[in-house]
């Protein structure tokens, strides 16, 4: 299994964060402007995550061997159908799938609610989404829908152990790092571990949730990862971090870590990340690790993550988001933006996220 552990910076929340916890960021979020560059790379987050999202969603559930077996390397840097055996064989070239769609609702909520987000506003939205045929197909899978169930139910978190460490609950935090800091001081990471506390009873998803934001926030203000050494650094920091937030989450992070080798743009996969289950303790710290060794070249690293085997749709959109932060959007290939399915809201969403930064 690739597991893999890296740690990150993120400010302490001390606490337990109550589920009735209400996110307010004032009337207005701040009125801190983006540079250009910055808002290519904001764009690059949400424009990544859903290519990424739509390459992985054609090989789910197929391991490495059986990608490179079904498809090769070379036929997995386009959008393609769903592949023969793979969790998703109805897959479309280009379709994003239900981890991006949870992920333009959280953003979705807080723009409506002026930087605003709520436990009745959540509910709400899950509410919609559980009736809506365009998410029921995009691949949720039992463990996410039950837990989106409980909350509209207003039932507790399950215990279950797959169900309470499944990755949904943090992979769509990706559209909050593209947030702009609240005035009062709540953060971006305050919300990407309320909303994550709502569906799944472990502060693991929680943390991985506010890990995901504030390290895509971090890339789009422009955070420097060129070199081995400031990698390095920026790893070290993190994972002392990280250990204020949960001890098991960053034992995760930091087995590893170590053994990638980030002097230079990977040539494969190492294999200690392929094959990649769906719980926070595998899918994010690979989908992060994978990320900076493939740093330097965002089309290498998402079409990596695509073939890496296990949970792909998922990973893919992590490595998406990131690359897509640390690079931008000019960056991402021409092909997938202009084949995107749902390309107008995607870029939509993006821009109404700008908007928010300007109010």
């Amino acid at each position: 299994m690739g597991i893999i552990t890296i740690g990150f910076v993120f400010s302490a929340i001390s606490g337990i964060i109550s589920r009735t916890l209400y996110i307010e960021m004032e009337e207005k979020v701040t009125g801190v402007k983006l540079t250009g560059a910055q808002e290519d790379r904001l764009k690059g987050a949400i424009l990544g995550a859903a290519c990424g999202n739509a390459l992985g969603g054609s090989c789910v559930g197929l391991n490495h061997k059986e990608i490179l077996g079904t498809a090769g390397a070379r036929v997995l840097r386009d959008f393609v159908p769903g592949l023969t055996r793979s969790q998703y064989p109805e897959h479309k070239p280009g379709q994003v799938l239900s981890d991006f769609l949870l992920g333009k609702a959280l953003a979705d909520i807080v723009i409506d609610n002026k930087g605003n987000l709520d436990k009745e506003s959540l509910k709400n939205k899950f509410k919609v989404l559980l009736e809506d045929k365009e998410f029921l197909s995009s691949g949720p899978g039992a463990h996410c829908l039950a837990s989106l169930r409980r909350l509209v139910d207003e039932l507790p978190p399950s215990e279950d152990a797959i169900e309470s460490t499944h990755v949904s609950g943090a992979a769509r935090a990706f559209t909050l790092g593209c947030l702009p800091e609240a005035k009062n001081g709540n953060s971006r990471e305050s919300m990407a571990m309320l909303q994550a506390e709502l569906t799944h009873n472990n502060k693991s998803v929680a943390a991985a949730a506010a890990v995901i934001a504030k390290t895509i926030a971090g890339l789009i203000q422009g955070i420097d990862l060129e070199s081995e050494e400031n990698v390095k650094s920026y790893v070290g920091e993190q994972l002392a971090f990280s250990r204020t937030i949960d001890e098991r989450f960053a034992d995760f992070w930091d087995d590893v870590a170590p053994d990638l080798d980030y002097s230079s743009q990977a040539s494969d996969i190492p294999y200690s990340l392929v094959n990649v289950e769906p719980s926070v303790f595998e899918c994010v710290p690979s989908a992060v690790g994978l990320f900076l060794i493939f740093r330097h070249d965002p089309e290498e690293a998402i079409c990596a993550a695509a073939r890496i085997g296990g949970d792909t749709d998922t990973v893919a959109l992590i490595v998406g988001a990131l690359a897509g932060a640390y690079h931008g959007a000019s960056k991402l290939p021409a092909r997938w933006v202009e084949n995107l399915e749902n390309r107008e809201e995607v870029e939509k969403l993006a821009e109404a996220i700008i908007q928010l930064w300007q109010a």
